[in-house]
Protein backbone atom coordinates (compact mmCIF):
# COMPACT_ATOMS: atom_id res chain seq x y z
CA UNK A 1 0.00 0.00 0.00
CA UNK A 2 1.38 3.42 -0.79
CA UNK A 3 2.57 5.50 2.21
CA UNK A 4 2.86 9.39 2.18
CA UNK A 5 6.36 10.20 2.88
CA UNK A 6 8.07 14.04 2.36
CA UNK A 7 11.38 14.95 1.00
CA UNK A 8 13.30 17.76 1.10
CA UNK A 9 14.88 18.92 -2.42
CA UNK A 10 15.92 21.52 -3.95
CA UNK A 11 15.03 23.53 -0.72
CA UNK A 12 11.64 22.58 -0.87
CA UNK A 13 9.35 20.17 1.12
CA UNK A 14 8.02 17.84 -1.10
CA UNK A 15 5.07 15.38 -0.67
CA UNK A 16 4.29 11.86 -2.47
CA UNK A 17 2.80 8.95 -2.35
CA UNK A 18 5.46 5.46 -2.47
CA UNK A 19 5.64 2.13 -2.51
CA UNK A 20 7.53 -0.58 -4.17
CA UNK A 21 10.84 -1.72 -4.86
CA UNK A 22 12.66 -2.05 -8.50
CA UNK A 23 13.53 0.44 -11.25
CA UNK A 24 11.89 3.55 -9.86
CA UNK A 25 8.95 5.33 -11.72
CA UNK A 26 7.59 9.07 -11.02
CA UNK A 27 4.17 9.81 -11.38
CA UNK A 28 2.95 13.30 -12.75
CA UNK A 29 -0.55 14.53 -11.71
CA UNK A 30 -2.43 16.97 -13.77
CA UNK A 31 -3.42 20.87 -12.68
CA UNK A 32 -5.72 21.50 -9.45
CA UNK A 33 -5.02 18.05 -9.09
CA UNK A 34 -2.51 16.02 -6.81
CA UNK A 35 -0.96 12.93 -6.21
CA UNK A 36 -3.85 11.02 -4.96
CA UNK A 37 -4.86 10.71 -8.51
CA UNK A 38 -2.29 8.23 -8.94
CA UNK A 39 -3.19 6.11 -5.72
CA UNK A 40 -4.84 2.98 -7.43
CA UNK A 41 -1.32 3.27 -9.88
CA UNK A 42 1.23 3.48 -7.23
CA UNK A 43 -0.18 0.05 -5.58
CA UNK A 44 -0.31 -1.69 -8.84
CA UNK A 45 3.41 -0.77 -10.13
CA UNK A 46 4.43 -1.40 -6.27
CA UNK A 47 3.10 -5.08 -7.14
CA UNK A 48 4.45 -5.45 -10.44
CA UNK A 49 8.35 -4.66 -8.89
CA UNK A 50 8.39 -0.79 -9.54
CA UNK A 51 9.64 1.54 -6.99
CA UNK A 52 6.27 3.95 -7.63
CA UNK A 53 6.29 7.61 -6.01
CA UNK A 54 3.48 9.58 -6.94
CA UNK A 55 4.70 13.46 -6.51
CA UNK A 56 2.82 16.63 -5.60
CA UNK A 57 4.18 19.02 -7.46
CA UNK A 58 5.19 22.29 -5.93
CA UNK A 59 2.43 24.60 -4.96
CA UNK A 60 -0.12 21.20 -5.34
CA UNK A 61 -1.25 18.71 -2.72
CA UNK A 62 0.83 18.52 0.61
CA UNK A 63 4.07 19.77 -1.37
CA UNK A 64 5.37 23.32 -0.55
CA UNK A 65 3.19 26.38 -1.99
CA UNK A 66 5.72 29.54 -2.07
CA UNK A 67 3.90 32.27 -3.49
CA UNK A 68 7.15 33.74 -4.52
CA UNK A 69 8.32 30.61 -6.73
CA UNK A 70 8.71 31.51 -10.36
CA UNK A 71 6.61 27.89 -10.66
CA UNK A 72 9.22 27.36 -14.16
CA UNK A 73 9.28 24.18 -16.24
CA UNK A 74 13.15 24.87 -15.23
CA UNK A 75 12.71 25.43 -11.78
CA UNK A 76 10.11 22.06 -11.51
CA UNK A 77 12.68 20.08 -13.47
CA UNK A 78 15.56 20.88 -11.07
CA UNK A 79 13.10 20.08 -8.63
CA UNK A 80 12.33 16.48 -10.04
CA UNK A 81 16.15 16.25 -10.74
CA UNK A 82 16.60 16.94 -7.01
CA UNK A 83 14.22 15.05 -5.56
CA UNK A 84 16.56 11.77 -7.38
CA UNK A 85 18.82 12.88 -6.08
CA UNK A 86 17.63 13.03 -2.43
CA UNK A 87 16.36 9.44 -3.16
CA UNK A 88 19.45 7.91 -4.37
CA UNK A 89 17.46 7.07 -7.71
CA UNK A 90 20.07 7.46 -10.73
CA UNK A 91 17.26 7.48 -13.38
CA UNK A 92 13.48 7.22 -13.37
CA UNK A 93 10.60 6.46 -16.05
CA UNK A 94 7.75 9.13 -15.94
CA UNK A 95 4.37 8.50 -16.14
CA UNK A 96 2.25 12.23 -16.37
CA UNK A 97 -0.73 13.36 -16.73
CA UNK A 98 -2.17 16.91 -18.33
CA UNK A 99 -0.13 19.28 -16.76
CA UNK A 100 2.44 16.79 -15.83
CA UNK A 101 2.69 16.01 -19.42
CA UNK A 102 4.34 20.01 -20.25
CA UNK A 103 6.78 18.67 -16.89
CA UNK A 104 7.49 15.17 -17.82
CA UNK A 105 8.87 16.87 -21.40
CA UNK A 106 10.58 19.27 -19.72
CA UNK A 107 12.68 16.97 -17.32
CA UNK A 108 13.65 14.44 -20.22
CA UNK A 109 14.82 17.78 -22.37
CA UNK A 110 16.71 19.68 -19.29
CA UNK A 111 17.75 16.19 -17.72
CA UNK A 112 17.81 13.42 -20.42
CA UNK A 113 20.03 11.16 -18.42
CA UNK A 114 17.40 10.63 -15.65
CA UNK A 115 15.08 9.64 -17.44
CA UNK A 116 14.51 6.16 -18.77
CA UNK A 117 11.00 6.36 -20.68
CA UNK A 118 7.50 8.46 -20.90
CA UNK A 119 4.20 7.93 -20.77
CA UNK A 120 2.44 10.55 -21.33
CA UNK A 121 -1.63 10.69 -21.16
CA UNK A 122 -3.86 13.36 -22.28
CA UNK A 123 -0.74 15.64 -22.18
CA UNK A 124 -0.32 19.52 -21.87
CA UNK A 125 2.03 21.20 -24.16
CA UNK A 126 0.60 21.19 -27.86
CA UNK A 127 -2.72 23.47 -27.46
CA UNK A 128 -3.12 27.31 -27.30
CA UNK A 129 -3.37 28.71 -23.54
CA UNK A 130 -6.61 28.29 -22.03
CA UNK A 131 -8.35 31.42 -19.99
CA UNK A 132 -7.16 30.56 -16.92
CA UNK A 133 -3.76 29.79 -18.17
CA UNK A 134 -3.70 33.83 -19.00
CA UNK A 135 -5.73 34.93 -16.15
CA UNK A 136 -3.10 36.01 -14.02
CA UNK A 137 -2.35 38.87 -16.07
CA UNK A 138 -4.89 40.45 -14.94
CA UNK A 139 -4.64 41.19 -10.91
CA UNK A 140 -7.34 38.99 -8.66
CA UNK A 141 -8.68 37.85 -11.92
CA UNK A 142 -6.96 34.27 -11.73
CA UNK A 143 -8.52 34.06 -7.62
CA UNK A 144 -11.45 35.36 -8.69
CA UNK A 145 -12.05 32.58 -11.56
CA UNK A 146 -10.86 29.81 -9.05
CA UNK A 147 -13.35 30.89 -6.12
CA UNK A 148 -16.17 30.60 -8.90
CA UNK A 149 -14.85 27.27 -10.43
CA UNK A 150 -14.59 26.12 -6.67
CA UNK A 151 -18.26 26.05 -6.05
CA UNK A 152 -20.03 22.76 -5.87
CA UNK A 153 -22.28 23.35 -8.55
CA UNK A 154 -19.81 24.44 -11.02
CA UNK A 155 -16.90 21.94 -9.79
CA UNK A 156 -19.41 18.93 -10.18
CA UNK A 157 -20.01 20.49 -14.05
CA UNK A 158 -16.27 21.02 -14.79
CA UNK A 159 -15.64 17.17 -13.68
CA UNK A 160 -18.49 15.85 -15.55
CA UNK A 161 -17.27 17.41 -18.51
CA UNK A 162 -13.46 15.37 -18.65
CA UNK A 163 -15.72 12.04 -17.94
CA UNK A 164 -17.25 9.97 -20.88
CA UNK A 165 -19.47 8.52 -18.14
CA UNK A 166 -19.41 10.92 -15.46
CA UNK A 167 -22.41 9.15 -13.46
CA UNK A 168 -19.65 6.26 -13.03
CA UNK A 169 -16.90 8.25 -12.11
CA UNK A 170 -17.47 11.79 -10.55
CA UNK A 171 -17.91 11.15 -6.80
CA UNK A 172 -18.33 13.26 -3.71
CA UNK A 173 -15.38 12.36 -2.85
CA UNK A 174 -13.66 13.61 -6.22
CA UNK A 175 -15.84 17.05 -6.03
CA UNK A 176 -14.80 17.54 -2.49
CA UNK A 177 -11.04 17.05 -3.43
CA UNK A 178 -11.57 18.95 -7.03
CA UNK A 179 -13.12 21.94 -4.53
CA UNK A 180 -10.38 21.98 -1.68
CA UNK A 181 -7.03 21.49 -4.52
CA UNK A 182 -8.82 25.32 -6.17
CA UNK A 183 -10.96 26.63 -3.52
CA UNK A 184 -9.34 26.71 -0.87
CA UNK A 185 -7.24 30.75 -0.06
CA UNK A 186 -4.13 29.48 -0.23
CA UNK A 187 -3.78 26.98 -2.87
CA UNK A 188 -6.04 29.83 -4.66
CA UNK A 189 -3.57 32.64 -4.67
CA UNK A 190 -0.58 29.69 -5.80
CA UNK A 191 -2.86 28.64 -8.51
CA UNK A 192 -2.73 32.55 -9.54
CA UNK A 193 0.58 32.92 -9.03
CA UNK A 194 1.37 30.23 -11.58
CA UNK A 195 -1.15 31.30 -13.93
CA UNK A 196 0.54 34.95 -13.60
CA UNK A 197 3.95 33.41 -14.67
CA UNK A 198 2.49 31.39 -17.68
CA UNK A 199 5.12 31.99 -19.97
CA UNK A 200 7.61 30.73 -17.90
CA UNK A 201 5.60 26.92 -17.68
CA UNK A 202 4.49 26.81 -21.73
CA UNK A 203 6.75 24.89 -23.67
CA UNK A 204 6.67 26.89 -26.47
CA UNK A 205 7.34 30.48 -24.64
CA UNK A 206 10.07 28.62 -23.02
CA UNK A 207 11.80 27.31 -25.95
CA UNK A 208 11.48 23.77 -24.76
CA UNK A 209 8.98 22.77 -27.26
CA UNK A 210 11.56 23.65 -30.51
CA UNK A 211 13.53 21.41 -28.84
CA UNK A 212 11.78 18.50 -28.80
CA UNK A 213 13.04 16.84 -31.71
CA UNK A 214 16.07 16.50 -29.18
CA UNK A 215 14.40 13.44 -27.35
CA UNK A 216 15.56 10.19 -27.37
CA UNK A 217 13.63 8.91 -24.49
CA UNK A 218 10.96 6.07 -25.41
CA UNK A 219 7.50 7.82 -25.49
CA UNK A 220 4.16 6.13 -25.41
CA UNK A 221 1.04 8.70 -25.59
CA UNK A 222 -2.02 7.68 -24.13
CA UNK A 223 -5.37 9.70 -25.09
CA UNK A 224 -8.97 9.82 -24.40
CA UNK A 225 -10.49 10.17 -28.04
CA UNK A 226 -13.39 12.48 -25.99
CA UNK A 227 -11.02 14.66 -24.38
CA UNK A 228 -12.59 17.90 -24.25
CA UNK A 229 -9.30 19.68 -22.27
CA UNK A 230 -6.80 18.35 -24.34
CA UNK A 231 -8.29 17.34 -27.71
CA UNK A 232 -7.22 14.06 -29.83
CA UNK A 233 -5.94 16.65 -32.43
CA UNK A 234 -3.14 17.60 -29.44
CA UNK A 235 -2.23 13.95 -29.03
CA UNK A 236 -1.51 13.48 -32.81
CA UNK A 237 0.44 16.97 -32.78
CA UNK A 238 2.09 15.76 -29.98
CA UNK A 239 2.84 12.03 -31.99
CA UNK A 240 4.16 14.20 -34.40
CA UNK A 241 6.46 15.94 -32.66
CA UNK A 242 8.08 13.69 -30.21
CA UNK A 243 10.62 11.38 -32.20
CA UNK A 244 9.76 7.92 -32.53
CA UNK A 245 6.38 8.12 -29.91
CA UNK A 246 3.66 6.15 -29.95
CA UNK A 247 0.21 7.16 -29.69
CA UNK A 248 -2.85 4.72 -28.31
CA UNK A 249 -6.10 6.25 -28.44
CA UNK A 250 -8.69 4.82 -26.01
CA UNK A 251 -12.76 5.07 -27.08
CA UNK A 252 -15.03 6.42 -25.10
CA UNK A 253 -12.61 8.09 -23.03
CA UNK A 254 -12.37 11.75 -21.90
CA UNK A 255 -9.20 13.44 -19.96
CA UNK A 256 -8.29 10.89 -17.34
CA UNK A 257 -7.51 7.48 -19.03
CA UNK A 258 -5.90 6.21 -15.67
CA UNK A 259 -9.97 6.29 -14.18
CA UNK A 260 -11.87 6.26 -16.92
CA UNK A 261 -10.04 3.22 -18.63
CA UNK A 262 -8.20 1.96 -15.96
CA UNK A 263 -7.99 -1.55 -17.05
CA UNK A 264 -6.30 -0.72 -20.89
CA UNK A 265 -4.36 2.37 -19.31
CA UNK A 266 -2.69 0.33 -16.97
CA UNK A 267 -2.18 -2.77 -19.26
CA UNK A 268 -0.53 0.08 -21.66
CA UNK A 269 1.47 1.64 -19.15
CA UNK A 270 2.99 -2.19 -17.94
CA UNK A 271 3.78 -3.13 -21.25
CA UNK A 272 5.39 0.10 -22.11
CA UNK A 273 7.27 0.02 -19.12
CA UNK A 274 8.58 -3.74 -19.22
CA UNK A 275 9.87 -3.17 -22.53
CA UNK A 276 11.82 0.20 -21.43
CA UNK A 277 12.00 -0.28 -17.90
CA UNK A 278 12.75 -4.11 -16.90
CA UNK A 279 11.05 -4.88 -13.59
CA UNK A 280 11.80 -7.16 -10.77
CA UNK A 281 8.61 -9.39 -11.19
CA UNK A 282 5.36 -9.08 -13.51
CA UNK A 283 1.88 -8.63 -12.82
CA UNK A 284 -0.30 -11.72 -14.94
Amino acid sequence: MAESIFITAGGYRVHALAAGMGPAVLLLHGFGSSSEVWRPTVDLLAAAGYTALAVDALGFGKSDKPLDAPYSLQLQSDLYAALLDSLGIERAALVAHSMGGKYALALGLLYPQRVSALVLADSDGFVAPMPMDRSGSVPGLAELLLAISARPSLTRVMLRASFVDPERFVTDEMIAHAREAIGHPTNRRVLAALSARYAQTDLRSTGLRARLSELRTPALLIWGDADRVFKLSDGQQAQREIPGSQLVVLARCGHFPQIEMARQFHGLMLGFLSAHTPCLSRVV
